[in-house]
């Protein structure tokens, strides 16, 4: 496991302009699990911080085993190991708009899995499939928008997602432009992974986390005042696609 220090930029660029950055902590965390306990650390059980598959396996209770019946069953390829990057649980509770999975055989990235969640307790799946198996470290694509996030922009349109991960750090940029190709917003998240070297430096991480998704929960809600007094256009959340994986 180790953790990532991370930098979230939100910028907000028509027809009212917003900016904000805060900083988070997130967790990279390898399956199949080696089976090395962390004190402080919990998978699939309570702990100061802990990370429950089924959450990000679409209910399913084996995160890798999910993903390995997915991409052969929707591909017909197969993976051998995966890279979860999220953020982790604070005492039982999570703040996660966004959580990456990097799904490999060998080192050869097969795919990418982003799990989306908005604050009607709903979730979405994005699949980017590498169909050549190319052994690198950035991506570049477009998806199509399926899933209402913010009140503040329409669920029409398409990401511009571009991101390059390895075992030193992450850098994601997901872009969001209208259904007339106007880019809309842009945001990004930036950080170094440290490897938890110890149970002292994983609670402190808790301690940190625990600050910092309190704070950041504090910044979004004051950005969508912000928004409010602008009188941005509210959109009324739609009724969910029965289809959750796309």
């Amino acid at each position: 496991m180790k953790f990532i220090k991370a930098i979230v930029f939100h910028k907000r660029k028509w027809p009212k302009a917003n900016a904000f950055l805060y900083k988070c902590n997130y967790v990279s965390i390898k399956f199949p699990q080696d089976n090395k306990k962390i004190k402080f650390f919990g998978i699939n059980k309570f702990n100061i911080l802990s990370v429950i598959e089924k959450e990000y396996a679409n209910g399913k209770l084996d995160l890798f085993r999910w993903c390995y019946e997915l991409i052969e069953e929707k591909y017909n390829d197969k993976i051998d190991n995966l890279e979860l990057i999220t953020m982790p649980k604070i005492f039982g509770y999570a703040f996660n708009p966004v959580s990456f999975i990097f799904c490999y055989s060998k080192k050869n990235l097969i795919c990418t899995i982003l799990k989306v969640n908005n604050t009607f307790s709903e979730n979405h799946y994005y699949i980017n499939y590498v169909a050549n198996h190319a052994n690198k470290h950035e991506q570049n694509y477009d998806i199509e928008k399926l899933f209402h996030v913010s009140p503040f922009l329409p669920r029409e349109g398409y990401y511009r997602i571009k991101y390059r991960n390895n075992d030193d750090c992450i850098n994601f940029n997901i872009d969001y432009y209208n259904s007339d190709n106007k880019n809309i917003l842009e945001t990004y998240i930036s950080g170094k992974k440290i490897s938890a070297k110890n149970n002292y430096a994983v609670l402190a991480n808790a301690l940190s986390s625990a600050y910092l998704v309190t704070r950041v929960l504090f910044l979004i809600h004051l950005q969508a005042v912000k928004l409010f007094f602008k009188r941005a256009k509210f959109y009324k959340k739609p009724k969910q696609n029965i289809n959750r994986i796309s």
